[in-house]
């Protein structure tokens, strides 16, 4: 059959491939003359020229599959697009970012979105001045996949943005497995998650892989939460009687956050029917957040980025930084 399209334009057989969190960050740029950016900065003669790009780029994202001939329908989680005057350099700056769990990437729909998003201010102004210009549309990061993260070599500021830690965090990953600690089990999820900790910008000070026994998990916690900010634990969060990585937490715990363990329980939920099962949890001691996740590499990373966005006021927090406003 293959020999058959041999030569023609086909659409990637995505069937083998697994599901993961994918992410994608695009950005653009529309130049503006003087008498644009003014209009922009006071309101362009059809309306609010950056929110109706921002709503363009949102609709253009969820179309990229009619719009791109080999482009795999998915369904997307999350997309968020902004649209920013820089009067100074009188530019508009476009950035959009997708996120779904799927078989396939984001980055075709970041990059439509940004496009359509300008396109959408060269409309809204060429009644003014059509002397504009869109360049730099470009992938700025993306992640997930059998290719692995990419990066543009971003410079510092946006760096900073796509940050989900603070800065200075200091991270451990702790496996816990008989087979991992007994070498007859290849272990991937807590390489994932170290992973997923230093693209989130911490740094990982410890990783370890120790079999399901209590006092040896609670010994790693304890000795660990004294240098570190935030902890990984990945597996025996189920119903085996050797699962007793929340008996461990809980044992050298202060308090438990009850609601990480709810929202990592309602993210596998979308996955298997057994969510309800997993005893994923989350405790503090001292300043340090310690975290019961999965024992497989996909569910550790599911869960890991369903409670990314939580995780940064949680440790500004216990750090100090910050303040419990609506915690």
């Amino acid at each position: 059959m293959s020999e058959f399209f041999e030569g023609r334009p086909v659409m990637s057989d995505v069937s083998a491939k697994r599901v993961t969190c994918r992410e994608a960050l695009a950005e653009g740029f529309v130049n503006l003359t003087d008498e644009i950016a003014e209009a922009v900065a006071g309101g362009a003669p059809k309306g609010d020229a950056l929110k109706t790009a921002e709503l363009a780029g949102i609709m253009a994202a969820k179309r990229a599959p009619d719009l791109i001939p080999l482009c795999h329908p998915i369904r997307l989680d999350n997309v968020r697009v902004e649209c920013s005057l820089d009067a100074g350099n009188k530019k508009v700056k476009i950035r959009a970012f997708v996120k779904a769990d799927g078989v396939t990437g984001v980055e075709m729909e970041a990059l439509t979105a940004v496009s359509v998003a300008a396109l959408t201010i060269y409309d809204m102004c060429k009644g003014i001045d059509k002397g504009m210009s869109i360049e730099g549309v470009r992938l700025l990061r993306k992640s997930g996949g059998k290719s692995g993260d990419y990066s543009a070599g971003l410079e510092e500021e946006i760096k900073e943005e796509l940050l989900a830690l603070p800065r200075g965090i200091r991270a451990a990953v702790l496996t816990v497995s008989d087979k991992g600690a007994g070498g007859e089990r290849a272990d991937t999820a807590g390489p994932a998650l170290r992973g997923l900790l230093e693209a989130a910008g911490a740094e990982v000070v410890h990783t370890l892989v120790v079999p399901d026994e209590i006092d040896l998990i609670s010994e790693m916690i304890s000795r660990w939460s004294g240098d570190s900010h935030l902890i990984l634990t990945t597996g025996g969060t189920g119903l085996s009687a050797r699962d007793v990585t929340p008996e461990a937490l809980t044992g050298v715990a202060d308090r438990i956050v009850p609601g990480l363990g709810e929202l990592m329980r309602g993210e596998s939920l979308k996955h298997t029917p057994n969510a309800p099962l997993s005893r994923c949890l989350a405790v503090t001691r001292g300043r340090c957040l310690i975290v019961a996740l999965p024992g497989s590499e996909c569910g550790a990373r599911q869960c890991f980025e369903s409670i990314k966005p939580a995780l940064r006021h949680a440790l500004e927090v216990l750090g100090g930084q910050g303040d419990d406003c609506g915690a």
